[in-house]
C-alpha cells in the first residue's frame, strides 16, 4: 500500500493531466455522436411531411389525371409516382410531336388537383421522346407549391 501511494505521489501530476484528457475525449465523443448521429432517429424527410396526412393525395386522383393525359393522341405512356412533397410525371410522346402540344400535359393536372393539394405538393413532368433522336426532348416542367403554373 505504500508503494502505491508513493508512485501517486511521485506521479500525481501526470495522473491529473490522464484523468482530464479522458473526461475530455469522453465530451468530444457524446458531443459528436449528438451532431453527428442527429436525424437518424426519425425519417429521411425530417418534419418536412407534416401535414401530409390532411392533404392525402389519393391514387385515385393521379390515376384520373394519368388517364386524362392519356386522351391526347401524341401520348405514349404516363408514370407518376409521390416522393415526399413531391408530385413526379413522367410522360413518353410519339416522334415529331411539337413542344408546344407536349407542355399541354400539365393542364389536366392543374385542372384536376385541388387547391389544397397544389398548395401543398411540388409537381414535375419530365416529357421525352423514346421513339427516336426528337430535337428539344427531354423536356422538364416544375410547378413549386407557391406558384401557380409550370416553369419549363
Amino acid at each position: 500500500m505504500a508503494s502505491v501511494l508513493k508512485f501517486l505521489k511521485r506521479h500525481i501530476v501526470a495522473i491529473i493531466v490522464i484523468i482530464i484528457l479522458l473526461i475530455i475525449g469522453i465530451a468530444l465523443f457524446i458531443f459528436a455522436r449528438q451532431i453527428l448521429g442527429s436525424g437518424n432517429e426519425g425519417t429521411i424527410y425530417g418534419n418536412r411531411l407534416d401535414g401530409i396526412e390532411k392533404v392525402g393525395l389519393k391514387n385515385e386522383t393521379l390515376e384520373k389525371i394519368s388517364a386524362e393525359i392519356k386522351k391526347n393522341d401524341f401520348i405514349k405512356k404516363v408514370t407518376y409516382r409521390i416522393e415526399g412533397r413531391t408530385i413526379n410525371f413522367t410522360v413518353d410522346v410519339v416522334q415529331n410531336t411539337t413542344i408546344e402540344n407536349s407542355k399541354k400535359v400539365a393542364e389536366p393536372i392543374l385542372a384536376t388537383l385541388s387547391n389544397e393539394e397544389k398548395a401543398f405538393y411540388d409537381i414535375q413532368i419530365f416529357i421525352t421522346c423514346s421513339d427516336a433522336e426528337s430535337e428539344g426532348y427531354p423536356i422538364n416542367g416544375y410547378k413549386h407549391r407557391t406558384n401557380s403554373e409550370f416553369v419549363w
